[in-house]
């Protein structure tokens, strides 16, 4: 595992709109010697998260039950394991979002429940209640780093579970990547203030 003199390197904890800043010891959990830039983290991450999603899509064609505490902590770690050492574990500290860590099983536990529960009565469209638990997940952000990525997967994980497309997440509106990302912190802000139409738009976008 990689350590750093004194504190870790800004690009480590920098606080950009909509990312989480990593705390100064879960930083100390990076794995990868050779990854000294942003650049190399964002590498790392990507290749580690293809990996995890062939792992993940093989899990639901083996009819695994997508949304669960079990899968979600699953899906973290194949997604970020190989870089770091704090993957598929719940934070332990307060974040600039998200709940309450000392909250985050009971919060999760019942978004499952709530999951089944729409599953069950038909409460919503299928899109609506994949849109519904990335924004739940996104708002408890219940690790330390890889909340949005590991959200919007278990949003297309459960609408491949049951047959339906993933969601596009804005990749047919033509507009640049920060384009994109503003759009979609937007529409996520609107889902926190119980206006979720603006998400349903973006992720068929």
């Amino acid at each position: 595992m990689t350590t750093f003199p004194g504190p870790p390197p800004n690009w480590l904890v920098q606080d950009t709109d909509g990312q989480t800043p990593l705390d100064p010891d879960e930083a100390q959990g990076l794995k990868l010697a050779f990854v000294t830039t942003l650049g190399d983290l964002n590498a790392a991450e990507g290749n580690n998260i293809a990996s995890g999603m062939r792992w993940a899509e093989s899990q639901v064609r083996g009819d695994v039950q997508v949304a669960s505490e079990d899968f979600l902590s699953s899906l973290h770690a194949k997604l970020f394991g190989q870089v770091w050492d704090w993957a598929g574990s719940y934070r332990r500290t307060e974040r600039n979002i998200g709940i309450d860590p000392l909250q985050i099983r009971v919060a999760l536990h019942n978004l499952f429940q709530d999951v089944g529960a729409w599953t069950e009565f038909d409460t919503f469209p299928l899109d609506e209640q994949a849109a519904r638990l990335h924004h739940r997940l996104t708002w408890i952000h219940p690790f330390p780093n890889g909340n949005g990525r590991t959200s919007r997967a278990m949003a297309d994980l459960l609408l491949a579970s049951r047959g339906a497309t993933p969601f596009s997440w804005g990749a047919h509106t033509g507009l640049a990547a920060h384009e994109i990302r503003e759009r979609y912190l937007q529409a996520v802000r609107a889902a926190d203030g119980h206006e979720f139409a603006p998400l349903l738009r973006f992720v068929r976008s």
